[in-house]
């Protein structure tokens, strides 16, 4: 569906911030499940035109992720920035990380990190390319910072008007 570009954006004035609390309370339950933390920092004015529905998918898509592959004792840094026309979002943890290697085909569709025998998390390699399919449709942008046993930063930076 993605890959044809039919993914429909209905554009609406949101507040990213309200859309990063909203997963995150729907999702509470994994959170304790898993012995997490999770904190919210915002910094500015985090208003922007985009699609809330395709936009809750992707923060859901890295919050799932961080939770997925942490350690045991994962923290999770939600941090939300106004820089002069867009909003950067990171989202941080302190998980399994990823390899140099890897870094840059975590985009790509099916693309699945190799962990040795451990076949322990369940997908189809599609959540990240999805991530960066939705951020591309709103003329944003998203890079990854990873190192592996320190965790992973995912930085996506979206214009306030797409």
């Amino acid at each position: 569906m993605f890959e044809k570009k039919e993914i429909e954006l209905k554009y609406e004035l949101l507040d990213l911030k309200g859309v990063v609390d909203e997963v995150v309370s729907s999702m509470r339950l994994q959170i304790e499940k898993h012995h997490a933390t999770v904190s919210v920092n915002t910094e500015g004015d985090t208003h922007l035109q985009g699609d809330r529905l395709h936009l809750l998918s992707v923060v859901f898509n890295l919050l799932d992720n961080a939770l997925k592959y942490g350690n045991g004792n994962t923290a999770i840094k939600f941090d939300l920035k106004e820089k002069e026309n867009a909003v950067e979002l990171s989202v941080a943890d302190n998980g399994i990380g990823v390899s140099q290697e890897y870094k840059d085909k975590v985009f790509e569709k099916f693309f699945r990190v190799p962990l040795g025998n451990t076949h322990n998390t369940k997908g189809y390699g599609l959540g990240l390319s999805y991530v960066s399919h939705v951020i591309q449709r709103h003329k944003g942008k998203i890079e990854v910072e990873s190192q592996p046993g320190l965790g992973s930063k995912f930085i996506i930076t979206l214009p306030k008007n797409a």
